[in-house]
């Protein structure tokens, strides 16, 4: 559970408030709704707990050569091209594997010989339990999140993605076999004033829609969790494991050892106490 209360913290000599995305603000939220609802208040809290410097760091190896180890490098606040993310997001499109994005295959002669063949960098830079954890969230992003607006548009295979905003808006997604990174913005970096859903989410939407269509593209499989990892159901009031009072559940991912065990045991007139008091704001992944 993390905190989405807005917070303050010293970055130098300078205090930094982030805000979240229309001034909404909650009490205890999951990493799974945080993500999923974009609340930059409870993103940089989790980065606290994990350390900036280290998110930093794992951003660098993700290719974010610019990344450094302050509050805001949790929300993507650090110059990244598009080409940049597309390298980041094979971290978790390969099981924590990092490819350097490369441009040239190969080279052929005219009767189409290979001559020179060109292969990527890959380096190991995240566990792929972690990695399919972060994909498994992402999923959550596109089914129930900022990025909905792509299944409303009409693509329908299983898929993993990020919306972004600042000054420009961003879509970068991935199925099991391609991956697809979106930027709408202005060459001199002024405020478009659009969020990545409405902005790049329909773009990559389309593009994604017809290249699904495509031989190379179309065996398209859900994303499995490797060993040490499990789906768990759990409870939407109360994250905790569901019981016959409270049988409205999500799905959610663990490593192995790090689920909850308690119940949802309440009866129904507490379980309502506990709606009235909290108002549903302990929120859950859905």
């Amino acid at each position: 559970m993390l905190n989405d209360e807005q917070s303050t913290y010293m970055v130098g000599d300078k205090e930094y408030s982030p805000r979240n995305d229309h001034n909404n603000y909650h009490d205890q939220v999951t990493a799974r709704y945080a993500l999923q609802w974009s609340l930059n208040n409870a993103t940089i809290g989790l980065a606290s707990m994990v350390g900036f410097d280290r998110v930093a760091e794992l951003a660098r190896q993700a290719g974010v050569k610019s990344a450094r180890g302050t509050p805001s490098v949790a929300i993507g606040s650090y110059d990244a091209t598009p080409l940049d993310m597309a390298g980041a997001y094979t971290v978790f499109a390969n099981g924590g594997v990092h490819l350097d994005p490369w441009m040239l295959a190969s080279v052929r002669t005219a009767n189409g010989d290979v001559m020179t063949d060109y292969t990527p960098n890959a380096k190991q830079v995240l566990d792929p339990r972690v990695a399919y954890l972060t994909t498994n969230l992402m999923e959550n992003v596109i089914n129930a999140g900022t990025g909905g607006r792509v299944r409303s548009l009409g693509f329908t295979a299983p898929a993993a993605g990020k919306t972004g905003s600042s000054h420009d808006a961003w879509f970068a997604g991935f199925t099991s076999n391609l991956l697809c990174v979106v930027w709408v913005g202005n060459d001199d970096y002024t405020n478009i004033v659009i969020e990545g859903a409405p902005a790049a989410g329909p773009i990559w939407a389309e593009f994604m829609k017809k290249a699904v269509q495509l031989p190379q593209y179309s065996d398209t499989k859900p994303f499995t969790p490797p060993d040490g990892v499990q789906l768990v159901d759990l409870d939407k009031i109360t994250n905790l494991l569901p019981d016959s009072a409270c049988p409205t559940t999500y799905s959610a991912a663990f490593l192995d050892g790090t689920a909850p065990t308690d119940t949802c045991s309440h009866p129904p007139d507490r379980r309502n106490l506990f709606q009235k008091i909290f108002g549903l704001g302990n929120k859950s992944g859905n």
